[in-house]
């Protein structure tokens, strides 16, 4: 009779003991999953990008470069970058001479004429946006975009020449009229058939101004 009270004790304590809890992992055809993506809180229309990028590729000489550009937001992904420009500054790091002093030899095709302008066009793409965390206090949105378009480059000595512009760049939001950028922009610039790279990191603050239309002014998705 006290083994038969155990053994009902036992039972007992097994069927109200709690079972581990485990997430389902898949879900049968009359329970559809659900996913729910933010709306981007921070619009952008016609920004306004005032910078300074250094030019570092070449070994003859260094450039800082003051910026500017307008771009035409059509939508959250696509945008027109209807016009950027941007003036070198170089300062040259002594390697001409020192090749002449040396070995008396001078760089050829043009590897040493620096960059005094650059005015190019450009398509945008803007595929990405989320949130950062920072440290765990606050929360920065993020967008990552990438360009492509042509324009024209002056160059010191050769004059003005075509050139093919490709480049990724990510912006932080402050607020919605004042975001900041850093920019990678590659330019093939063609002295001939053959192009010379140049490559130009910036960091710059973008003014924008963002009219709602009347669908989003009234609250209509």
């Amino acid at each position: 009779m006290r083994a038969f009270a155990w053994a009902l004790v036992l039972v007992s304590v097994a069927a109200v003991w709690p079972r581990a809890a485990l997430a389902q992992l898949e879900f049968g055809a009359e329970k559809p999953r659900v996913f729910s993506i933010q709306r981007r809180p921070f619009r952008l229309g016609h920004e306004f990008q005032l910078g300074v990028g250094v030019l570092p590729l070449n070994a003859f000489y260094v450039g800082a470069a003051p910026q500017a550009s307008y771009t035409y937001h059509f939508s959250d992904f696509w945008a027109w970058e209807i016009a950027g420009g941007a003036f070198s500054f170089n300062f040259g790091t002594g390697l001409k001479t020192d090749l002449f002093d040396r070995f008396g030899v001078e760089p050829v095709r043009g590897g040493d004429d620096p960059i005094t302008l650059l005015l190019t066009t450009n398509g945008v793409a803007k595929p990405l946006f989320g949130k950062l965390a920072l440290f765990n206090s606050s929360i920065t949105y993020s967008e990552t975009f990438f360009a492509a378009g042509v324009g024209g480059v002056k160059m010191e000595r050769a004059g003005w020449l075509p050139t093919i512009d490709l480049g990724i760049g990510f912006r932080f939001w402050s607020i919605g009229a004042l975001s900041w950028r850093l920019d990678i922009r590659d330019y093939l610039i063609f002295f001939s058939w053959l192009p010379e790279n140049a490559l130009m990191i910036s960091l710059s603050a973008a003014f924008n101004y963002y009219e709602p239309d009347q669908n989003e002014a009234v609250g209509v998705e």
